[in-house]
């Protein structure tokens, strides 16, 4: 007989201060940092220092052994996409009928760059782009699609130097939200998690299906972004009609070209690979 769901009242959640073990590795939990519909996350570090965030995830309308069958696959995607420029997943378990990863905290989200004094978008659009663009390549290396990449999914975070640890300046770019990736073969549909993020093909297959073309939609989406230093607003129509490809096409050279062809409203006509698009976007 399957178990039933063990609902968000019956769940101990950790507290601050707590010290959650699993193998040789020990986590301990610090403040909140959110809670939602799928459970909560932790600030927490582990028994080296690292600066670590651990997620609390509860089923969800299914029974637990069902949940645990997806949740064992979405593990073995996160563990599959390991790159500098994804967010590393450091542990995974099982524990008091909850699903817990465990993940390096990053800074934040890139748009809180853009209330930076003096903040310039084409400053900003190529060191975002080249990190971004490399995640996705590998990603379509390994055969995955990762299909809700967003402003507030790709994270700005500091890389830390031994020598002097509490003082780094140095700031590199990471792709979180690796659960909704799927292999290609397996796409049926994209939701977006932001409404005006969504793509054309998903709107109306009229433009075409699904897939690799879908994160290049969306990465010209987030440095346009970017470039404009405002989070835009896209209804479903303007999406339709290209209103994101012409607000590109305003763009300074090369940055405006690169845009313009990654946010073509019909799949085949897009930039084809995440290292194009970065050659176009990195071009004299």
């Amino acid at each position: 007989m399957n178990s039933p769901t063990p609902s968000p009242a019956t769940i101990r959640w950790p507290q601050a201060g707590e010290v959650i073990c699993h193998g040789q590795n020990r986590y301990r939990i610090g403040e909140a940092l959110g809670r939602g519909s799928y459970g909560a996350s932790y600030a927490c570090t582990d028994q080296w220092d690292n600066a670590l965030v651990v997620k609390v995830l509860i089923p969800n309308c299914q029974t637990y052994e069902q949940v645990r069958v997806d949740w064992h696959r979405e593990i073995h995607s996160l563990l599959t996409l390991r790159h500098p420029n994804i967010t590393y997943v450091y542990d995974a378990f099982e524990l008091l009928r909850t699903f817990h990863i465990v993940m390096e905290r990053c800074g934040g989200s890139v748009s809180r760059l853009f209330t930076l004094p003096n903040y310039d978008g084409y400053d900003w659009v190529r060191p975002i782009g080249r990190c971004l663009l490399q995640a996705i390549g590998y990603m379509h290396d390994q055969g995955y699609v990762h299909k809700d990449i967003h402003l507030r999914n790709l994270f700005w975070t500091y890389v830390r130097n031994e020598l002097t640890p509490e003082d780094s300046q140095s700031v590199t770019f990471k792709v979180g939200d690796l659960g909704v990736s799927r292999l290609e073969h397996e796409l049926r549909t994209a939701r977006p998690t932001i409404p005006w993020m969504v793509a054309p093909e998903v709107l109306d297959p009229y433009f075409g299906e699904v897939g690799r073309p879908t994160d290049m939609y969306h990465a010209g989406l987030v440095l346009l972004a970017v470039v404009l230093g405002i989070e835009p607003s896209f209804s479903a129509e303007e999406i339709v009609q290209g209103v994101p490809q012409q607000t590109a096409q305003r763009l300074r050279p090369p940055i405006g070209p690169a845009l313009q062809q990654a946010l073509c409203r019909h799949v085949e006509r897009r930039t084809p690979s995440a290292y194009q698009f970065w050659r176009a976007l990195s071009s004299p």
